[in-house]
C-alpha cells in the first residue's frame, strides 16, 4: 500500500506554495493561482496526496474546488490553527516555504476533517454577503464625512454634493444586493429560511446571515458548536492564585454575525418568551445587562438549532 502523502499549500493573491511531506522528506513548488496553475498542479498529484490549506477566501476556494472535484483528499483550515500550531513549534522563522510545510505536517499531525464545498447558492450568497459588508463599511465612512462636512461653517458645496451622490448610490446597491440575497434564499432554501423567521427575534436579514454563516446549518452538528465558531461561547482566564483574567466571549470568529445577533436578542428579550424569561432572570440575579443579552443570543441559537432539526416552528410554551 503506497504511502500517505501530505501537501501543505500556502496560497496568496497570485500564485501558491505546495509543500509535499513523504517519509520526512519536504520538497516545494511554486505555481501561479489562476486556471492554467491549477490544473498544472492537479496533474502533478496522486491519489494518495492528501492536501491541506488555510481558509484565505476567495483565493484558496477555486483551488479547493478543483482539488475536491478531481477526488483529491483536501482539508480547508481555519488560519488561527496553524497560528497556534506554529506557536507549539517556537517557529520564528516565516516564508511561504516554511509556512506550506508547516500546514503539511499540521495535516499529518492533526488529521483535519475533509472539505465539502458549499453549493453554489450558497457560494452565490457568500459573495453578496462580502459584497454587502463592504458596502455597509463604505456607507459608515461617507455618513461620518458627511456628518464632518455638516460641522463646518463654510462647506464646499461640491464636496457636500460628491458625498452626498455616493451615498445615495451606495444606499441603492445595498437594497438591491440584500433584495438579490433574498431571492436566492428563497428559491434555494424556502423552508429552512422560513422556519428561522418563526422565531421571535429572528428577522429576514439574520435569517439569511444564519443561514450563510453555517453553511446551510451543514458545517455545525450543535448550538455549542456554532456559539464557539462565531465567539460568543464563555472565555475564562484564571491560573493558580495570581491569574484572574477577563471572564467575558471569546471574540473569535465573525464579527458581523456577532452584532447581527446582538441586535435580534434586543428584539428577543421583549418578544420571545424564553429569551424574555431567562433575561429578566438574570438581570433579577444582579447580572450585568450585556451579559444577559449574550445569554439570549445563545439562547436563540439553541433555538434555531432545534427547530433545524426537528423541522417544526417556534412555539413559544414547547
Amino acid at each position: 500500500m503506497m504511502e500517505q502523502i501530505y501537501s501543505g499549500i500556502d496560497v496568496a493573491k497570485d500564485s501558491f506554495v505546495v509543500a509535499s511531506n513523504l517519509a520526512g522528506k519536504v520538497t516545494t513548488s511554486l505555481y501561479q493561482n489562476d486556471k492554467k496553475g491549477i490544473n498544472s498542479f492537479l496533474k502533478s498529484l496522486t491519489n494518495h496526496t492528501w492536501c491541506i490549506m488555510e481558509a484565505t477566501g476567495v483565493y484558496s476556494l477555486q483551488l479547493a474546488i478543483a482539488l475536491y472535484e478531481k477526488g483529491i483528499k483536501v482539508s480547508v483550515v481555519n488560519p488561527l490553527q496553524i497560528k497556534r500550531f506554529a506557536q507549539t513549534k517556537l517557529k520564528r522563522t516565516k516564508t511561504d516555504k516554511v509556512d506550506a510545510a508547516l500546514i503539511a505536517e499540521y495535516g499529518e499531525r492533526m488529521q483535519p476533517k475533509l472539505y465539502q464545498p458549499p453549493a453554489p447558492f450558497m457560494r452565490k450568497l457568500q459573495q453578496q454577503r462580502m459584497s454587502l459588508k463592504l458596502l455597509i463599511r463604505s456607507k459608515r465612512s461617507f455618513l461620518n464625512q458627511l456628518h464632518a462636512l455638516g460641522q463646518l461653517e463654510n462647506v464646499d458645496k461640491a464636496a457636500l454634493k460628491a458625498c452626498k451622490a455616493v451615498l445615495t448610490s451606495i444606499e441603492k446597491q445595498i437594497a438591491g444586493l440584500e433584495r438579490q440575497m433574498q431571492q436566492t434564499a428563497e428559491e434555494h432554501c424556502q423552508e429552512l429560511y422560513t422556519l428561522l423567521q418563526t422565531i421571535p427575534g429572528i428577522s429576514t436579514k439574520s435569517a439569511i446571515e444564519l443561514i450563510v454563516v453555517s453553511g446551510g446549518f451543514r458545517n455545525f452538528t450543535s448550538a455549542r458548536q456554532f456559539s464557539a465558531f462565531i465567539g460568543i461561547s464563555p472565555c475564562i482566564n484564571e491560573s493558580g492564585i495570581s491569574i484572574r483574567g477577563y471572564r467575558g466571549i471569546s471574540r473569535i470568529g465573525d464579527k458581523n454575525i456577532r452584532a447581527t445577533l446582538y441586535m435580534c436578542s434586543m428584539a428577543a428579550k421583549v418578544h420571545n418568551k424564553a429569551c424574555r424569561e431567562l433575561y429578566d432572570r438574570m438581570v433579577a440575579a444582579g447580572k450585568a445587562k450585556k451579559v444577559a443579552l449574550v445569554a439570549v443570543m445563545n439562547k436563540l441559537i439553541k433555538q434555531v438549532f432545534g427547530m433545524v432539526r426537528s423541522g417544526e416552528v417556534y412555539t413559544a410554551n414547547y
